[in-house]
C-alpha cells in the first residue's frame, strides 16, 4: 500500500514538472521576432524617410546636369524591455553602414536594366537610446552614377518611372552588439522641369 502511494506521488510530481517545462518552452516560443532576432537589448528603428514624403527625382536638368538625391533618414533607438527606466551608454548605437537597393512594383528587377545597381556606403553617426524622438542621418538614395546608366539614363520626355528604394542601416551598440533596420521610399523618376525636383547637381 505504501509503495503504491509513493508511486502515485512521484507520478504527480513528474507530471507537474513536465507541465512547467512545456509552459516555459511555450512562453519563449511566443516571444516576438524583434526580441529573438538580435542579441542586442535595443532596437534600431527607422521613424521616417524623407519626412514620409515621396521623392521626385529629376534624371537631368535642362542643361544636361546630373542631380544626385540625398534624403534624411530619421533613426531611433528603443529598449526591448518595456519596463526599462534607465538609459545606459553601452546601449547607444554607432551607425556604420547603409545599403540601398531598388525594387519595382511590376516585378522587374534586373540591375542595370530594370533598376539601378544596388550599393553600400559607410556612415559614422551615433544614435542615443531614448524613449522618444529621432536623429536625422543623411543618406544618398540615388547616386550621380545611377543617372548616367540605364535605366535612368533612358528616361526622356513625359516618361515617369516609379521605383521603391529599400534602405538598410546597420551598426552596433557601444557594447559591440550588431543591430540593423530597413525602410522603403517611393521614388518617381522623370525628366522634370527645372526647379520641380530637389537634388545636388554636377555639370554634364
Amino acid at each position: 500500500m505504501l509503495n503504491r502511494v509513493c508511486r502515485k506521488q512521484r507520478s504527480a510530481i513528474g507530471s507537474a514538472l513536465s507541465l512547467a517545462l512545456v509552459s516555459i518552452v511555450g512562453a519563449s516560443g511566443c516571444a516576438p521576432d524583434y526580441v529573438t532576432g538580435s542579441t542586442a537589448p535595443v532596437l534600431l528603428l527607422i521613424g521616417a524617410i524623407h519626412g514620409g514624403q515621396v521623392l521626385e527625382s529629376d534624371v537631368r536638368d535642362s542643361t544636361g546636369a546630373i542631380c544626385a538625391d540625398t534624403v534624411n533618414v530619421a533613426l531611433a533607438v528603443r529598449s526591448k524591455n518595456p519596463l526599462a527606466t534607465t538609459i545606459a551608454v553601452p546601449e547607444h548605437v554607432l551607425v556604420q553602414q547603409y545599403e540601398v537597393r531598388y525594387l519595382r512594383t511590376d516585378g522587374r528587377g534586373t540591375e542595370g536594366l530594370d533598376v539601378p545597381y544596388s550599393y553600400r556606403g559607410p556612415i559614422a553617426s551615433e544614435v542615443d537610446l531614448a524613449t522618444s524622438g529621432t536623429s536625422d542621418v543623411p543618406i544618398p538614395v540615388v547616386r550621380w552614377q545611377a543617372k548616367l546608366e540605364p535605366p535612368l539614363s533612358t528616361i526622356t520626355g513625359a516618361q515617369i518611372v516609379t521605383m521603391i528604394a529599400e534602405i538598410t542601416v546597420r551598426g552596433q551598440t557601444v557594447a559591440g552588439q550588431p543591430v540593423a533596420t530597413t525602410g522603403r521610399l517611393q521614388i518617381n523618376f522623370a525628366d522634370f522641369a527645372d526647379g520641380f525636383a530637389e537634388g545636388t547637381c554636377v555639370g554634364s
